[in-house]
Parts: C-alpha cells; sequence; structure tokens
C-alpha cells in the first residue's frame, strides 16, 4: 500500500514537472513584463496626442498654456524619442544577455517616469528645443526595453509556451498605443489639462519599480516564490543545465552580423516599422487634419485601430496553440503565414486608404482598423523568430533589429514632414501610404525566401570555461552513468 501510494504521487510529480503548473510565478514575471511595455509604450506615444492639445488650446482644455509649433518642428519633436533609442538597443541587448534583465528593467522604468513627469516643466521653461532634447534622452532609456523583455522571456518561457507568452507580453504595446492615444485625449479634456497625459503614466511607472522590485527575478534560479516543480519544469524545458565558471560565452559577431536568415529577418522588421510608427505617430495628425475633430473624438478615433489590434492580438495567440497543439503545423509554416497576412494586409489597406475620398470617414476608419488589426500578427510571425534562431543571444538580436526600427521611426516622421506640408492635402498622404505599401511588400517578400526557423550554429558559442554537469568534458562517462546523473538531477527531489 506505502509503495502504491508513493509510486502514485511520484507520477503525479513527475506529470506536474513535465506539463508544469497551470499557473505560476512565470505567469507573474510575464505580467510584469506586459505592464512595462503598456507604461512605456504609452509614455512613448501619448505626445502624438498631448502636441495636438498643447498647440491648440480651442481642441482641449483652454484653461492650460498654448505653444505655437511649426510642422517641422512638430516632426522633430515626435521623431525625438527615435533617435535617442537608436543608440542604446544594442548595448542593452549585449547588456542584458549577459548579466540578467532585472536591473536594467527597473532603471530604464524610473527614468522614463521621471522624465515623463519632467516634460510638461521642460516644455515651459526651454520651449519646443528643451522639449526635445527631454524626449530625446527618454527615447535613449525607452531604447533598451524591448532587448530586456525579450531577454527576461528566453529566461522564464518554455518553448512551448512560447508564442502564448510572447504574445501576451508583446501586447502590452497594443495596450500602450491605446492609453497613449485614448487616455491622453481623456486627460487633456478634462481639467486636469494636457499636463496630466504625462504625469498620471509616469506616477504609475514608479509604483511598477516598487512592485517589481519585490516579486521580479533574471531566472527561476533566482526566483524566492518559484515552486520546485515549476523551477524543474522551466530548467528542463530550456535545457538549462549549463554551470558556468568564470567569464559567459563570447559573443559571435561576425557570425551574427554575416548570417542570412538574420539579416533578412532584421529587414522585414525595419520594413515593418515603417508602416507601425507611422501609424501610432501620425494617425492622430492625419485624422485632425482630414476631418477637424475635438481632441477627445480625434483621440478615441486615433485609438479604436488599436483596441482592434489588441483583440486580434490574442487571436493570433489563439490560433497559433491551435496550429501547433492540434493541427501539428510547422514552424517555418506558421511564422511565413501569419506574417504574410499580418504584413502584405496593411500594404492593401493602406494602398486603399489612399484613395478613399475625404467624406467617407467610415472607409476612412475600416482601412486603419484593417491594417491595425492584421499588424498584430507580425510578433507570432517575425518577432519570436529573434528566439528561435538564437535562445542564448535573443536579447542581443532583439537589441540589433529594434536599433534598425527605431532609425526608421527617425527617418518617418522627418520624411512625412517634408512630404505632408498641409495636413488637409489627401495627395500628400497618398504619397505616404503607397511609400509605405512598397516596403511592406518587399520586406515580406524576402522573408518568405530566405527567412529560416532553426536555432543557428554560433547560438551556442563556446566557452573555454564552460562545464556542463551531466558531461565533464576532462573525464567523460560511460553513456549509461551519464544517463544516471541527468535522472538523478531531474527527479531526486521527488
Amino acid at each position: 500500500m506505502q509503495w502504491s501510494l508513493r509510486c502514485t504521487m511520484t507520477i503525479k510529480s513527475f506529470n506536474l514537472v513535465v506539463k508544469g503548473p497551470k499557473w505560476g510565478v512565470r505567469h507573474v514575471q510575464v505580467l510584469f513584463l506586459f505592464t512595462c511595455a503598456t507604461l512605456v509604450v504609452a509614455q512613448r506615444f501619448n505626445m502624438s496626442v498631448a502636441i495636438v492639445a498643447f498647440t491648440n488650446a480651442n481642441s482641449s482644455n483652454p484653461n492650460y498654456p498654448e505653444y505655437r509649433l511649426t510642422e517641422p518642428q512638430k516632426s522633430y519633436i515626435l521623431s525625438s524619442p527615435f533617435w535617442g533609442s537608436c543608440c542604446t538597443h544594442m548595448m542593452s541587448g549585449y547588456i542584458s544577455s549577459r548579466f540578467g534583465a532585472k536591473v536594467m528593467l527597473l532603471a530604464i522604468m524610473l527614468l522614463v517616469a521621471l522624465l515623463s513627469i519632467a516634460t510638461p516643466f521642460a516644455l515651459a521653461w526651454g520651449g519646443w528645443q528643451l522639449l526635445f532634447w527631454v524626449r530625446f534622452v527618454q527615447g535613449l532609456v525607452m531604447g533598451g526595453m524591448w532587448p530586456c523583455l525579450y531577454t527576461h522571456l528566453a529566461k522564464w518561457c518554455p518553448k512551448k509556451e512560447a508564442n502564448r507568452m510572447g504574445g501576451v507580453m508583446t501586447t502590452g504595446l497594443d495596450c500602450g498605443t491605446i492609453m497613449g492615444f485614448a487616455l491622453s485625449g481623456v486627460l487633456s479634456a478634462s481639467p486636469l489639462g494636457w499636463p496630466s497625459t504625462f504625469y498620471v503614466p509616469g506616477y504609475l511607472g514608479i509604483v511598477w519599480c516598487f512592485i517589481f522590485l519585490r516579486y521580479g527575478a533574471n531566472s527561476p534560479s533566482e526566483s524566492k516564490f518559484i515552486s520546485l516543480a515549476e523551477r524543474k519544469h522551466i530548467q528542463l524545458a530550456l535545457e538549462q543545465n549549463q554551470v558556468i565558471r568564470g567569464a559567459a560565452p563570447p559573443v559571435p559577431w561576425l557570425q551574427i552580423l554575416t548570417s542570412r536568415p538574420f539579416i533578412v529577418l532584421a529587414f522585414c522588421k525595419m520594413s515593418q516599422a515603417c508602416s507601425f510608427y507611422t501609424m501610432m505617430q501620425q494617425i492622430p495628425r492625419f485624422i485632425h487634419g482630414i476631418f477637424h475633430l475635438s481632441i477627445a473624438m480625434n483621440a478615441l478615433l486615433s485609438a479604436l485601430p488599436f483596441v482592434v489590434m489588441l483583440m486580434s492580438s490574442y487571436g493570433y495567440i489563439f490560433l497559433a496553440e491551435y496550429l501547433t497543439r492540434r493541427r501539428d503545423i510547422s514552424l517555418p509554416m506558421l511564422r511565413k503565414t501569419i506574417n504574410s497576412f499580418a504584413t502584405w494586409t496593411p500594404a492593401v489597406a493602406l494602398v486603399t486608404l489612399s484613395y478613399v475620398s475625404e467624406q467617407n470617414v467610415v472607409g476612412t476608419m475600416f482601412c486603419l482598423i484593417a491594417a491595425s488589426g492584421a499588424i498584430s500578427g507580425q510578433v507570432i510571425g517575425s518577432s519570436l523568430n529573434h528566439v528561435d534562431l538564437s535562445p542564448n543571444f535573443a536579447g542581443l538580436l532583439i537589441g540589433i533589429s529594434t536599433t534598425l526600427m527605431s532609425a526608421a521611426g527617425v527617418i518617418s516622421p522627418i520624411i512625412i514632414g517634408l512630404t505632408v506640408t498641409e495636413e488637409s492635402d489627401r495627395s500628400q498622404w497618398r504619397i505616404v501610404f503607397l511609400g509605405i505599401s512598397v516596403t511592406l511588400f518587399l520586406g515580406n517578400l524576402m522573408y518568405l525566401i530566405f527567412g529560416e526557423m532553426t536555432v543557428q550554429s554560433w547560438n551556442n558559442s563556446p566557452s573555454k570555461e564552460t562545464e556542463t554537469e551531466a558531461s565533464p568534458k576532462t573525464q567523460p562517462a560511460p553513456a549509461s552513468a551519464a544517463e544516471e546523473t541527468i535522472s538523478v538531477e531531474r527527479f531526486s527531489y521527488l
């Protein structure tokens, strides 16, 4: 009887390790990453609505100061965070890959929050020039977020849960955009005025820092709150059986920068950034220039496409889970099919948008909603491909890609500012939308032909001071002994 009870308990414990608990600390970490992305993105794109409010007091609360800015000055302010973030993506990916992401995420959120709170004072004291530099420094700090998020995700997320947990994390981008648009418009029209669009997310970011400081951890082995079963489940799923003694493995810079799958992926992400950042930065200007709506209505209509984007993000997550688990579809087929739909659909929508009449509000919003809803699939289609190519250097790869994407975020508003000299001129916006559509088509075409979803050979960069517990280099053990060692390591706690 005692043997039967012990055997039953062992089987249950084994199943718990293999499948993992349904809810655990790894999900809490993903929730932290989601809220981090939401707050930081909200503080990046709230300027798109706020700049309409503080340059036209009649459109919001007239009890707060109004500032006169030219169209080029507006473009410089909107692009300033991307100027800064270009400089820190790669460095952040490198540092977080080697030393962990917790401290960096704390520093990023705290600095972004403090600079957001200081933004209204900068505009009052130094005009648009000081505002540009404050947003530039804020962009420098924000640039480190996405590489850290993917580094942290790679340490906590079993591969079978990557689509679901990675998708949830990146929906913070959609929620942050909605918060940056809708909440900013409501706050600007409220008694708190447009300065509150910077104060509210800033104070929320400070609160996030205190909670993450207590419950965040770089990896399962460092967490104080994780159960033994969940820790073993994550470590076995990620094959974290190496003990690093001494220096970390060197970064294979040459192999990464000459890797054809990664070069194609980076080009694809840069082409997608042109459309995504243009929509997030320019939709409020486009709607205001074409339809001349109030700030509150402008903000709500601007946020509507991103509400659809958020909803469709979860649709893509469930679709990917269904296709991989129930239909056993291959990873390359899944990534390329979803990415094609998520890239070429916005291209078609933007072409259609450029020819919709000025009086057709419904048709205009339908095109914007169709483009935004499709774009959310780019996370599963191509963003998670960085983890496919190299789990060990996922943060660094994201850092390189996001550097190029930020470059697109810098160039895009400047080109648009030079092209669109009159916001109400539909023909000028047509040039912008057609150019973005061509870029999207070429980027995904390259990804379809040359993209790969397998771990690259340079992922396991050799290190002279790295040893494995299961198979030491100096004294190779017989196969049976090695298997016994692994068995003891995996199940000695049962």
